[in-house]
């Protein structure tokens, strides 16, 4: 497997150094608004019996676009953030840019003509082999076959690209679609995959994947130029899934703005990745208000770490094993799940990934991540733990991080959560020399800007470790761009956590693990009765997780979970979870880990 290009990963944490320098205070910089909002839609329909999942009903379409009227709001074009990004015009406040994916004929027959009503300018993403083939044929949509008559007419798109309200933009040839990901058979998305070839047993490396991502792209771009007479300046992700090589290749592709279905706004200063909230389940006008407001809070996490090497079994169970694992999960209904990629074995590390470091146990990574995300309808978390931080010496230092890189490429999680003792001990003991920016107080959930500090972090060189382990955090993110990052800390070290300490380490991640696992009932309700009363009074709370052991008494874990709120803790987990036992009881922990019925 080939490493992580160093010159490569220092450039990019240059870059980030320069963004995070407009991007780390407020929305509005000298020159007007910084930020804006996206939306991205897909089909409209007339009635709710044609709805589709990511599709809005015509009668929500015209309420959300008399709503953005009436409050102020303001589409905007590429052209004006191009204006407003090279300092040539203000963009103008409450900005939005509506975005609509895939190419549906109802963007011509239902959308168009309200677009020209209201003057709101749009962009329109189109993928070349479902609009290329003629009228009278079927395309591939995802695994159905549908017919061509579904998408948009060249005729069509010229009309809409010569009206000056759409901006016509690529949405790939062939990448809307799973490419095979693994030896077991999983397709994931072709933009974010290494692709698995059966024959060889080998994975497409990464020129490899550079150079099929810019072909496909480049591909599509020549078919738009030859319908509509321009090339696209815009590149919408399939899935909103993409990495800092597919960036790379849109941009050789002439395709510096891109838009992904990251639910934070866009901004100006960072055209290359312009996050997008997604309306699905044709939201009511009250839910939609809520894509526009100008700050999120941290979700809420409920959560349970497993033992990974329970879902392995040498004797072929592993199928078996893991199919129990998902439904638990879909009876427990936790907000995410936690396990590590990697696997002490007689006192060796073995991985869950092919790498150039640890000895393979099994190639299973992908599988785990994916379908525990998508089947299990949870969100994964991967536990680094401190092996991966603490024992660097000078002679090995390097391949630590070509070990996340190449995590980077097969883990697909929504986060990643860092335990490490000597890190959170470095981090404590620099923060009263570098926490003094306010910023540190922000309590608000943005994992971009977050990335953005750890990237500046990377390139001091007067706290090396602190260096070192953000530069392998930030390997990881050359795949992974988008993801949550937790940091454990023991409530032995709550005393310490006081505002400014706590805001500094908040300032790097979206959030604390205090790892209360060695606690009984009593000490950790004392302990966190004198500790958090700092956090509370300054919002933090919400950005504060507690890890609790499970030792096989239900009764003493469920103890600890009803007492926390009165804490005002809402963010809890605990360790490990017996999935194939189904302990803790199912029916015992469930109103504990659902937070659709608690503590609210």
């Amino acid at each position: 497997m080939e490493y992580f290009n160093q010159d490569l990963k220092y450039a990019a944490l240059c870059l980030g150094m320069a963004i995070l320098t407009v991007l780390s205070g407020t929305a509005v910089t000298a020159g007007g608004q910084s930020q804006f909002k996206a939306i991205a839609y897909h089909d409209v329909v007339d009635t709710r019996e044609e709805l589709a999942s990511d599709g809005v009903t015509i009668d929500h379409l015209v309420s959300q676009f008399e709503w953005l009227l009436t409050n102020d709001y303001h589409p905007i074009s590429i052209d004006e953030l191009l204006a407003a990004r090279n300092g040539d015009k203000q963009l103008p406040d409450k900005s939005v840019l509506l975005c609509w994916d895939d190419g549906y004929t109802s963007f011509y027959e239902r959308v168009f003509p309200l677009l020209k009503a209201y003057n709101f300018p749009a962009v329109l993403a189109l993928v070349g082999t479902w609009l290329e083939p003629e009228p009278s044929a079927t395309v591939l949509y995802g695994n159905n076959k549908v017919p061509r008559s579904k998408f948009l007419t060249w005729q069509q798109v010229k009309k809409l690209s010569d009206s000056g309200l759409v901006e016509i933009a690529s949405h790939s040839y062939n990448l809307h679609r799973g490419v095979l990901a693994d030896a077991a058979g999983d397709k994931l998305p072709a933009t974010i995959t290494h692709v698995y070839d059966p024959e060889t047993q080998k994975y497409e490396n990464d020129s490899e994947h550079l150079q099929r991502i810019f072909d496909d792209l480049q591909k599509n771009s020549a078919l738009i130029k030859k319908h509509i007479g321009l090339s696209p300046r815009v590149m919408v992700w399939p899935f909103g899934r993409y990495n800092s090589s597919a960036l790379q290749a849109a941009e050789q592709a002439g395709m510096e703005i891109t838009l992904t279905l990251d639910p934070i706004p866009g901004d100006i200063h960072n055209l290359q990745e312009i996050g997008r909230f997604y309306p699905t389940l044709n939201p009511e006008l009250a839910e939609f208000r809520n894509y526009l407001n100008q700050e999120h809070a941290p979700p809420i996490r409920h959560f349970f770490k497993v033992d990974t090497a329970k879902l392995l079994d040498d004797s072929g169970q592993q199928e078996k094993h893991f199919s129990t694992f998902l439904e638990r999960l879909k009876d427990v209904k936790p907000d995410m799940v936690t396990f590590e990629p990697t696997i002490k074995v007689e006192n060796q590390v073995t991985s869950l990934f092919i790498n150039d470091h640890f000895p393979v146990n099994q190639d299973r990574l992908t599988r785990l991540t994916w379908h525990t995300s998508r089947r299990g309808e949870t969100g994964t978390f991967l536990w680094l733990p401190s092996y991966l931080f603490d024992h660097d010496s000078p002679e090995n230092a390097t391949a630590p991080a070509d070990f996340f890189y190449q995590l980077g490429k097969f883990g697909f999680s929504e986060g990643i959560l860092v335990d490490s003792p000597r890190l959170t001990r470095e981090l404590l003991a620099a923060a009263p020399e570098l926490a003094t920016s306010p910023e540190a107080m922000d309590i608000y959930w943005n994992p971009a800007k977050r990335r953005l500090a750890r990237e500046s972090s990377a390139m001091n060189e007067q706290h090396p470790f602190i260096s070192t382990a953000f530069q392998k955090l930030e390997s990881f993110q050359y795949w992974q761009p988008f993801v949550e990052v937790g940091l454990v800390v023991s409530v032995d070290q709550l005393p310490e956590l006081n505002t400014t300490f706590a805001g500094f380490l908040l300032r790097y991640f979206d959030f604390i693990l205090l790892d209360a696992r060695a606690y009984e009932s009593i000490p950790l309700d004392q302990n966190l009765s004198q500790g958090l009363q700092q956090l509370q009074s300054a919002g933090l709370l919400t950005k504060i997780s507690i890890l609790l052991k499970h030792d096989g008494r239900d009764s003493g874990l469920t103890k600890q979970f009803a007492d926390l709120p009165h804490h005002n803790i809402i963010n809890w987990g605990y360790e490990f979870d017996n999935f194939l036992n189904q302990q803790p009881a199912t029916i015992t922990i469930r109103p504990f880990m659902t937070k659709s019925s608690y503590p609210f």
